[in-house]
């Protein structure tokens, strides 16, 4: 199984969250890349694909995701299991936390990958979310800002939800 992390960062939180996740998956994953970088003819090489977005501003995806989104939405999707991960400011946005998951998961959906990885809301303290559906985030959130201290323990714990989920642990 060949794993793929994909991410977009512009103050280089999201980055180290999929630095992180990369060495809890060691060989099984690529290096990160940048999703400005990312190739779509080289999606065929992975079984899964990690998907890191932040939001951004009030409830926006990252900027290179705002013009790589659509990369994602074509037919070498359909059957792939796609984890998402972001970064997201509850304190200071807590009306859109997270939003960026929901907005590219519904531009991906269509294609029809697998979701995988889902995440809990517990623990966290929102209004309201985009990135969230049916009582629990479509992946992965990490606040840096407002609770780093449970970034570490979040994605460890998130990572091995995962190689559960992939029949990995």
């Amino acid at each position: 199984m060949k794993i793929g992390i994909i991410y977009g960062s512009s103050t280089g939180a999201t980055e180290i969250v999929a630095d992180h996740i990369k060495d809890h998956f060691g060989d099984l994953a690529s290096s990160p890349i940048e999703v400005y970088k990312f190739d779509p003819k080289d999606m065929e090489q992975y079984d899964v694909l990690l998907l890191g977005i932040p939001t951004w501003h009030i409830g926006e995806m990252q900027e290179d995701w705002e013009d790589a989104a659509e990369k994602f939405a074509i037919p070498q999707m359909k059957g792939k299991k796609v984890g998402l991960f972001g970064c997201g400011d509850q304190g200071g946005y807590p009306d859109t936390f997270g939003d960026a998951l929901g907005l590219l998961w519904d531009i991906i959906e269509p294609a029809g990958p697998e979701l995988i990885g889902r995440w809990s809301t517990d623990g966290y303290d929102y209004e309201a979310s985009v990135g969230e559906r049916d009582g629990t985030f479509l992946g992965l959130m990490v606040d840096e800002d407002h609770q780093p201290s449970l970034s570490n323990e979040r994605i460890e714990k998130w990572c091995t939800q995962v190689k559960q989920e992939l029949g990995l642990g």
